[in-house]
């Protein structure tokens, strides 16, 4: 009898072991799941872990891309307005497109003050899509360029355009990753982060949809992508039901996915094919798209439908 009450005792104890275990993981799991994102000041709550938002953006615990805590981060610490200065270009044409602004304007013609996004940059003038926009026709624009090296020459172009230095996320949320700098080639790498190697630098990725929300911009009347292979990760992240982009250019020849993926996707989103503006020294290989809606438009007023 004493031996099977000592068995009952034990199996007693040894339960309760288990469930004080149990306790104990859930409540670290809690404690480490409510995260407060602060800049800065201590915590007054023992079970809130106080994240920069700066560490915050790097992931893999990140922010949602339209997270106000985001959008203001952005603002205050990204985005550059547009120059008051004289215009610094090294050319003399206002239209340096390899002839993706040629076809877009095609589709919008002389539309003034539109609004663009361009993303790479490259140095704001080289075979820019957006300048002659910007120079001809008074738009307004952001110019997003992940190259710390190529942005700095964004800066000294004095477009008259908000300036980004910042890498598209490929995620709907900031991450960072490994940039590859190599001026007109440059990309995101498969580098592990936080590697010191010549060539390479750490930077920050944003989603586009942040960076149009710290605008207070949902309309786009000409999104011009070409990132050397991540087009249609990035294309992924977007909320088409929030947002309004009328035309796009989109480097399709790099991307591990293939050409169709992105046409694919994009007429999946309400999208025509527009044209295809290639180039034979390879300095451009782009999809023209034009939201379905607008080309019908223009179809009807050409007397085609």
């Amino acid at each position: 009898m004493l031996h099977l009450r000592t068995g009952v005792i034990s199996g007693r104890l040894a339960t309760q072991m288990v469930l004080a275990t149990v306790v104990v993981v859930f409540l670290g799991t809690y404690a480490l799941l409510k995260v407060d994102v602060a800049p800065q000041g201590p915590s007054h709550d023992a079970d809130v872990v106080v994240v920069p938002v700066d560490e915050l953006m790097k992931s893999p615990v990140s922010l949602q891309q339209d997270d106000p805590r985001l959008i203001e981060r952005i603002r205050s610490k990204f985005m550059l307005p547009p120059s008051n200065e004289p215009y610094n270009l090294a050319g003399k044409t206002d239209d340096p497109s390899m002839g993706q602004s040629k076809k877009i304007r095609e589709i919008l013609g002389d539309q003034e003050k539109g609004f663009f996004i361009e993303c790479g940059a490259l140095d704001g003038e080289t075979r820019s899509n957006t300048l002659v926009f910007e120079k001809r026709l008074g738009w307004s624009g952001v110019l997003i360029e992940g190259d710390p090296k190529n942005f700095e020459l964004v800066t000294k172009k004095n477009r008259k355009a908000w300036t980004v230095n910042a890498c598209l996320s490929t995620f709907s949320y900031p991450s960072t990753v490994m940039f590859k700098q190599q001026f007109n080639v440059g990309k995101i790498s498969s580098m592990e982060k936080g590697q010191q190697q010549a060539g390479y630098a750490e930077v920050q990725c944003l989603p586009v949809y942040s960076i149009l929300l710290a605008l207070n911009r949902t309309t786009v009347d000409y999104f011009s992508l070409d990132v050397e292979g991540a087009e249609l990760p990035i294309l992924r992240t977007i909320p088409w039901d929030k947002v309004n982009i009328r035309t796009l250019s989109v480097e399709f020849v790099h991307g591990g996915e293939g050409k169709d993926a992105i046409s694919k996707f994009m007429n999946s989103h309400g999208y025509e094919v527009y044209a295809e503006v290639t180039h034979p020294g390879w300095l451009a290989n782009d999809f023209i798209f034009v939201k379905r809606d607008l080309l019908n438009k223009i179809k009807e007023n050409n007397g085609q439908i």
